[in-house]
């Protein structure tokens, strides 16, 4: 009966350590994952002045992707994703992410993991940007750009167009921060 007792604790001993060292493995290996490139796109170019009319009729819809570098030796699933736009200069709320994703994603040994997100700016929101971003003078108001889309088109300029991007990673317990300007047009 004694050495039954014994056995079962060195057991309970042995278990107890490997779980240790498998959750110290874990986050010794957090160390090496880090926040990778991150692209963000137009849905729709601005090449035309209709382009520039159409954005401010029914808003900008950005689509990208965020690239997570796990280069440890151990593989993470990823528990949540949450990143926002907003504005260069004051940090305006312009769009939250509007995709969920439902699939579970893992983040593999001594891989690059790409997780797509996409973004909706409303109008309103558009317009904000624009005229922060001084891609088009602080004066002219949406129904002016709709009303003169060719005088509108001449004068902005698309590649001081940029948003800041915030927002967070998560993957079992290790969080990564996201805080990162970004120009849509360059």
């Amino acid at each position: 009966m004694v050495n039954f007792k014994k056995i079962l604790i060195l057991v309970l001993v042995i278990l107890t350590c490997g779980i240790a060292w498998r959750y110290f493995k874990k986050i010794s290996g957090a160390r090496k994952i880090s926040i990778g490139e991150i692209i963000l796109k137009p849905e729709k170019k601005i090449s035309t002045f209709s382009d520039l009319v159409d954005v401010f009729k029914n808003g900008l819809k950005l689509t990208g992707f965020v690239a997570i570098r796990n280069f440890s030796g151990s593989t993470y699933r990823l528990n949540q994703i949450n990143v926002d736009c907003y504005t260069p200069k004051t940090n305006s709320l312009l769009a939250e992410q509007t995709n969920i994703n439902p699939n579970e994603i893992i983040l593999g040994t001594n891989q690059i993991t790409n997780i797509p997100f996409e973004f909706k700016v409303d109008i309103i929101n558009s317009l904000l940007l624009f005229k922060e971003c001084e891609v088009i003078p602080a004066e002219w108001t949406i129904w002016k750009i709709i009303a003169h889309p060719v005088e509108a088109y001449k004068i902005i300029e698309l590649k001081k167009l940029r948003m800041k991007l915030k927002g967070f990673v998560q993957a079992e317990g290790i969080t990564l921060p996201i805080d990162q300007d970004y120009n849509l047009y360059e």
